[in-house]
């Protein structure tokens, strides 16, 4: 019996129609779940004795991204040359002062001819192809820098150098003192193999006793959660901020 007689006795829409659906169920593959929390979990301390007092869920897309040197090495260039001023400049030939009447008869002299005496070569003349001011900034898609802000967050939670804090709004005065004992006392304990520890407060709100009492301690800077960037986090050794900024973070940094 021929192998040919169960094809030919199929109609062809019927065999059309058979293999669009073969087509259509192979592709339906069911979407991958993720075996991993979609939370990752920290302590809220209080500000003045870092005790704990709850439990919070920090979202694994902003403070469980894998770590990538690449992305942060990209961030970083990309906001110094934004802060490069970008002010150098040099006089050259038709800018110092000078006559420009010729040096120098143009022959019988013996020597090279020569034109006015503000050319480079002779001192106290121009500079040739010298610096001018220019704009030294450079693009970045705003995916990338997103990125760059995960990755960091990330990368101080997963160092253990990531402190969140009920409120911060709990000095009684604008003192220096009161901050600095605070800071001395809990958070920037010296160690031995690295005696200058720095730390970055993060607030969602304005304070204005702590900018004021912060403003005269070399050792930390405070910042609001809009002023959150990449160069800061890895700067500073200790990134202190308080959970409402981490729910702001989340909620901008998260991925759709």
């Amino acid at each position: 019996m021929s192998f040919l007689k169960p094809i030919t006795q199929v109609s062809v829409p019927t065999l059309a129609k058979t293999t669009l659906q073969r087509r259509a169920l192979a592709t339906a593959v069911p979407k991958a779940v993720s075996p991993f929390s979609p939370h990752v979990e920290a302590f809220v301390r209080d500000f003045k004795t870092s005790e704990p007092l709850s439990i919070v869920n920090l979202d694994r897309q902003v403070f469980g991204t894998p770590l990538r040197r690449d992305i942060l090495q990209r961030v970083v260039v990309w906001q110094r040359d934004s802060m490069r001023q970008g002010t150098h400049a040099a006089k050259g030939r038709s800018q110092v002062a000078g006559t420009g009447k010729k040096a120098a008869p143009q022959k019988g002299r013996g020597k090279a001819r020569v034109g006015d005496m503000k050319a480079p070569h002779f001192r106290g003349g121009g500079v040739a192809f010298g610096p001018t001011p220019r704009d030294h900034s450079t693009d970045l898609p705003r995916k990338v820098q997103e990125l760059g802000l995960r990755v960091a967050l990330s990368t101080k939670y997963a160092q253990d150098q990531l402190t969140v804090v009920d409120s911060l709004d709990v000095l009684d005065s604008k003192k220096t003192r009161e901050l600095n004992h605070i800071l001395q006392q809990t958070y920037l304990n010296e160690e031995e193999n690295k005696p200058h520890t720095t730390m970055l407060i993060v607030t969602n709100d304005f304070n204005e006793n702590l900018e004021l009492a912060a403003r005269n301690i070399p050792k930390c800077e405070v910042i609001y959660v809009e002023e959150t960037n990449v160069l800061d986090l890895l700067t500073y050794d200790k990134l202190v901020i308080e959970k409402s900024a981490v729910e702001t973070l989340e909620a901008v940094l998260r991925e759709e």
